[in-house]
């Protein structure tokens, strides 16, 4: 039997590094409003694990959307069951300790060394690499740098060659770990700056581009070595943070990449990541994860770039939900957004020019 997790907290309990922790108000109120998502993929007969079994039954059934037919437990549950494999939105110590608590058996959950490889690979330092990898040998399609700063001083000297710049923690929760700077620093952002310094080793740097359209490349790592492409995802953001994907078919959603991008770079660097993968430490690693990449505008305004790594994300993304929802051909495409009325909840907007309407 498998039992499914959703646990959005995941970025966070890795920045931590805990085993306990107690979440803010409104990520355990998106916790449990959302924890009924993993029945858009699972498939019949799972298990999903949520606060409270009579919520998610309604709020899956309001969805309106295809599901497997799963069966929603709680913590308590658990103890009087036995699993065979356990899949959450991403592990870390505190969902581990979580689920061993409540009576899970220890050979259905990672060991140290596998949630310290998740940590290692989650780090933006990791970015960095990536983003050499990928570039090479394409430098005047494609754009993207990022530098390890140790130091505030080391920040103030990108920021004078720059003047506007991004700066990341290392390790953060989508959107809460990432600042725009365009002039000298307020006493606050370098508070902010010198205390993940601190806590984290250092922060990453990144000149700022002007970005025209978000989007990712989802895979799936298997225990086998295989490298499973899951398809893409086009989404937005607001501000830093999440806001909503597109959900169309593959040919429709490439067709509406290919107005900035040539389909066939978008392809090669899709296969540099599969062997990126395949053949470096990523092969410790079994489960989703995402990587996210942007439509840069030219600075001359003569067409566009790729930015091809702005974030790996070794975890399960919004991207695999949309993947998971992609229509038929004769469906109409759709914008998933998450909204709060009341409770968080999944809405969808149907879209007769869905890329027009999404920048």
């Amino acid at each position: 039997m498998k039992l499914h997790v959703f646990n959005p907290e995941h970025d966070m309990a890795l920045a931590s590094g805990m085993e306990h922790m107690t979440l803010p108000h409104a990520i355990q109120e998106f916790k449990t409003n959302l924890g009924f998502l993993p029945a858009l993929w699972a498939d019949n007969g799972d298990f999903v694990l949520v606060d409270d079994v009579l919520f998610a039954l309604k709020a899956v059934s309001q969805l309106r959307k295809p599901h497997a037919e799963v069966l929603f437990v709680t913590p308590d549950d658990l103890k009087n069951l036995v699993f065979t494999e356990v899949s959450p939105w991403g592990w870390d110590k505190a969902v581990r300790a979580t689920l061993a608590g409540a009576g899970l058996q220890a050979d259905v959950l990672p060991s140290d060394g596998y949630l310290s490889c998740v940590k290692s690979l989650s780090d933006r330092r990791r970015t960095s690499k990536v983003l050499e990898y990928l570039r090479c040998g394409r430098e005047d399609v494609t754009c993207g740098e990022s530098w390890l700063c140790a130091s505030l001083d080391e920040v103030e000297r990108y920021r004078l060659c720059y003047g506007k710049i991004v700066v990341k923690a290392p390790w953060s929760s989508s959107g809460r770990g990432v600042r725009y700077v365009d002039g000298e620093f307020s006493a606050p952002m370098a508070g902010w700056i010198t205390n993940v310094i601190s806590r984290q080793g250092g922060v990453m740097v990144e000149p700022y581009y002007k970005k025209v359209r978000d989007f990712a490349l989802e895979f799936c790592l298997h225990a086998d070595g295989r490298v499973e492409y899951c398809g893409l995802s086009l989404f937005e953001t607001s501000g830093s943070g999440y806001a909503g994907n597109v959900l169309a078919t593959e040919d429709e959603k490439m067709r509406m990449l290919a107005k900035y991008l040539p389909l066939s770079l978008v392809g090669d660097v899709r296969q540099g990541l599969e062997e990126y993968f395949a053949n470096s430490d990523f092969k410790c690693y079994v489960g989703p994860l995402g990587v996210d990449m942007m439509v840069v505008s030219r600075a001359d305004a003569g067409g566009f770039l790729l930015n091809p790594c702005v974030e790996i994300n070794v975890r399960r993304t919004m991207g695999h939900v949309a993947n998971a929802l992609r229509p038929s051909a004769d469906e109409p495409s759709e914008l998933m957004r998450i909204v709060h009325d009341v409770n968080y909840k999944l809405r969808f907007e149907r879209m007769e020019n869905c890329f027009v309407k999404v920048i």
